[in-house]
This record gives structure tokens, sequence and C-alpha cells, in this order.
């Protein structure tokens, strides 16, 4: 039992420093990526308020970068005399720092201010501290050391439990009922081979002495209890290739599922990534020509009034693209097990609904399917746009599949109006096939599908019945007739139900 303990933490030692190490590799690049972004947030964010003097909003964006626990202090220093300086204390209270003050801190950036790109208006120097870091990390390291000292010890009690009532004790009680026997009337002259004075050598003796009076049927009793024991071998094999196979399946569907929709999501971000890169190609050779001209002073204002109007619509198509595929990689992160969390926000439904039909019009472009939405203007959410967004893609994908297949044609109506002041009520119908009666009660299971062999997954109306009830706290009911259609109903509150859980990781 020692050496099994031993080897025990020797490996939950070996897979907690390797966790370990893991996480201070991923800390330290997240403590980098967090140092870059904030020296792109104040050259972008700086520059506009220091050209205006204005010093309450150059310490309203200091403090918000104060929020990062890892910077302790911020300095602006600017070519006007500006000198101004936000620190935190140990308390966490954001105080002004003195102009003379020089923060301690094991790390610093200073970033240029430069207004438009070419006014130099100062600098700022962001003073940071891996303190927190670290004492993130230690706490990792003591929450680990726990965990393997409490399974130690957890272990040993589970072990000195099971010997006590699995070995020892059942031993000393067959001991004395072989005992027992033995001084029986009738097994008097029975002779019994002694081979150590211990637990198991009394009972071998005990046994032996039995076998010499009852050889005849032990041996028939051996021979049955062979069989059985051959038999149940046998059984519990076959159940346990059941089991695997069973596990192995599931497993493969999961897996399968999760690779279709990997295709799908690079199938479908290839697009927006294109055109983000063709326009930002085609923006800075408008760049190019912009600086060439004003370098050669025969920039003209039609020029230069070009040069915005292409700039603002470049700048337009890279957001909406880059959005584009922001929320195409988002939708596949929700088919994990654990679900990622997501930003909630205020969205206006007829808006959204629409900016979700445009955003799947190239799936449904091959397929003459005529989308309708019906929704009550000024109905503002307070919830998850992208977790609604995936429930109303993953319905109206649902019908082009399902419901249009072998079919050319197909139409599906959204309705969306208020149920009452704080609920609202979203159905998504189709004309399709329809599912039948028997299929009705099913379908939100997972892995439940009809094209197990044509590529089916059985996952996205799972997924859809998961984020309505967990995350947008509502409920979803399906009607469907063979041949005429498939209605699905969902009732939502405008603001969705707070999940600490959620909240606390967005």
């Amino acid at each position: 039992m020692v050496w099994l303990m031993a080897w025990i933490t020797v490996i939950l030692g070996t897979t907690g420093f390797l966790s370990y190490m893991n996480n201070q590799t991923r800390d330290e690049a997240d403590y980098q990526a967090q140092r870059s972004a904030v020296k792109s947030r104040l050259s972008m964010s700086l520059p506009h308020s220091v050209w205006q003097l204005d010093d309450e909003l150059v310490r309203l964006t200091l403090d918000s970068e104060l929020s990062w626990s890892s910077i302790m202090a911020i300095k602006v220093k600017g070519e006007s005399g500006l000198n101004i300086g936000r620190g935190r204390d140990m308390d966490g209270q954001v105080h002004d720092l003195l102009p003379s003050e020089q923060p301690k801190a094991e790390d610093s950036v200073s970033v240029p201010i430069i207004y438009q790109g070419k006014e130099h208006l100062g600098t700022v120097t962001v003073f940071l501290s891996r303190q927190a870091l670290a004492q993130r990390e230690r706490e990792k390291l003591i929450e680990l050391l726990a965990q393997i000292i409490l399974l130690d010890v957890l272990i040993f009690i589970i072990m000195s439990f099971n010997l006590r009532r699995f070995v020892f004790h059942p031993l000393s009680q067959l001991q004395k009922a072989v005992n027992t026997a033995i001084h029986a009337p009738d097994a008097s002259g029975a002779k019994v081979t002694h081979i150590a004075d211990d637990e198991l050598g009394r009972l071998v003796n005990g046994f032996n002495s039995i076998v010499a009076r009852t050889a005849a049927d032990l041996e028939k009793r051996t021979e049955a209890e062979s069989r059985a024991t051959a038999e149940k071998e046998r059984a519990e094999e076959a159940y346990q290739k059941l089991r695997d196979a069973q596990t192995t399946l599931v497993e493969t569907e999961k897996m399968a599922s999760l690779g279709g929709l990997v295709a799908g999501v690079a199938h479908e971000i290839n697009t927006p990534v294109g055109i983000t890169l063709t326009t930002a190609s085609h923006l800075g050779s408008a760049t190019e020509q912009i600086i060439e001209k004003l370098d050669n002073g025969n920039v003209k204002k039609s020029d230069f009034q070009t040069y915005l109007e292409t700039a603002k619509e470049c700048t337009d198509l890279i957001l909406s693209n880059a959005e584009r595929a922001a929320n195409l990689i988002h939708s596949f992160k929700q088919v994990a097990v654990d679900q990622t969390s997501e930003a909630r926000r205020s969205f206006q439904l007829d808006d959204y609904l629409n900016e979700v039909i445009t955003s799947l019009k190239p799936r449904f472009k091959y397929a003459n399917t005529n989308i309708t939405v019906h929704c009550e203007s000024d109905i503002l959410l307070d919830s998850y746009p992208g977790a609604f967004a995936q429930v109303v893609t993953n319905l109206m994908v649902n019908a082009l599949v399902h419901g249009f297949e072998h079919r050319n044609h197909g139409a599906i109506v959204i309705n969306a109006n208020r149920s009452s002041e704080q609920a609202v009520t979203l159905t998504v119908s189709d004309d399709g096939k329809g599912i039948p009666a028997e299929n009705l009660g099913r379908i939100f299971d997972p892995f439940f599908t009809t094209r197990r062999g044509s590529g089916g997954s059985g996952l996205g109306l799972n997924i859809v019945y998961n984020i309505v009830r967990q995350r947008l706290g509502g409920g979803i009911e399906v009607s469907s007739e063979l041949n005429k259609g498939t209605t699905f109903t969902i009732t939502m509150p405008c603001t969705a139900p707070v999940n600490p859980l959620m909240e606390s990781t967005e």
C-alpha cells in the first residue's frame, strides 16, 4: 500500500507540476498580451484628450486602465507642461501622483502620444508589477499541493478501510467457520496439515481437514464452480466489450460532429477574412498614395476628401467582416462541453434579427429559400446576442438540412413579438416536410438525428435547447405536421437571468 501511495503521489505531483508550469506560461503570455493591449489603447485614446488639454478626460482614461491589477501607476507628461499621474495604493484606491513622484515598479513601458499621426504631444509611462501574477501562481501552487495531500489521505483511508473490510475481516470470519467444521463430531478423524502459525496457515489447515472428509463432494463442487467462473468471466468480458463499444461510438460521434463544425466554420470564415485582407491592402495603397502627394506638396482637397471616403468605406468593411468572423468563431465555441461565456449587452431585437439573417444569406444562397422576418419594433433585450444568434442560426440551418431535404425551394418565417411587458415570443416556422410524431419527443436529445449516415451529428437542436434554457432563461417548444412544416416557439425574458458563474468569467 505504501508503494502504491508513493506512485500515486509521484504521478499526481508530476501532472500537477506540468499543469503549474503550463499555467505559469499561459499567465506570462496573458501578461504580455495585456501589456501590448495597454500600449495600443493608450496610443489611441490619449492623443485627442491631451490635444484638447482635457485633464479630466485624461484621468478617466488612466483610471480605466488601472483596473488591470498588474498596473501600479500611469504618468502622462506633455510637451506643453502637462504632468498628470494616477496610481493605485495597497487598498486598491486610485489617487493622483505628485509631479515628482516616481512609482516603484518591476516593469514599465513608455508610449509616445502622437496626434493625427504627426504631432508629438508627450509621453505616457505605464508602471507594471508582476506581484499579482506571482500571487496567483503561489495560490495555484498551494492549491495543487493541498489537492495532492488530500488525495493521498483519502486514498490511505479508503485502502485501509477496504483492506480491513474486504480482506482481514472476511479471512478472520472464514477461519472461525473452518475451525468450527473441524471440531464437529463427524470430523474428529480428519487429518489436519499445519503449515504456518498465522491466519492463512490456520485457514489452510482447516480447509485441508474439510477436504479430507468431503473430497468427492468438493471435486464436484469445484468442477461446477470452475464452469460457473468461466461463464461469469466470459459474460463480464462480453459486457465490458459492449460498454467499450458504446463509449467508443459516443465519442466517435461527438468528435465527428465537432469536426464537421470545425470544417464549416473554417469554410465560412474564409470569406470575411479574405475581404478584410483585400480591404486592408486597398486602404494601405490609398494611404501610401495620399502620403506621397502630401510629401510632394501637391495634395488637393479633393484628393484628401477621396482618401477619407475610401478610408471610411474600408474601415467599415474591415470592422463588419472582422465582427462576422469573430461571431463565426464564437458560435463554434458553444459546442464545447463547458459553455464559453459571452459578453452581455442590450440590443434591438429587430435590427439584430436582420443582421443574423444577413450573415446567413451565403448559406441559403443556392437553396432558393425565401426568408421573411416579422418583428415588433422597439423590443430591447438585455441578453446575450451571440447565444441568441446561434439559436436562430441552428434553427434555420436545421430547416434547410432536414425540412427542405430533396427540395429545391422553401420558405422560413420568423415572428417576434412581446408576450408581456417583460417577455418575448419568437417563432421560427418552415414549410418543409415536417417531423414524424414518434420523433417529436426526442429531437432535443443529444446525438439524436435522422441523418446518421449523411453527416448528421444530433447536436444542433440539443445546443439550442441548452442555450435557451440555461443562457437565455426561457423555454422552447416544437410543433409539426408531416408535409406541412415545423414551428419552433421560444419564450424568453427581455432581461436574461444573471448567472454569477458566467458573469464572473466575462
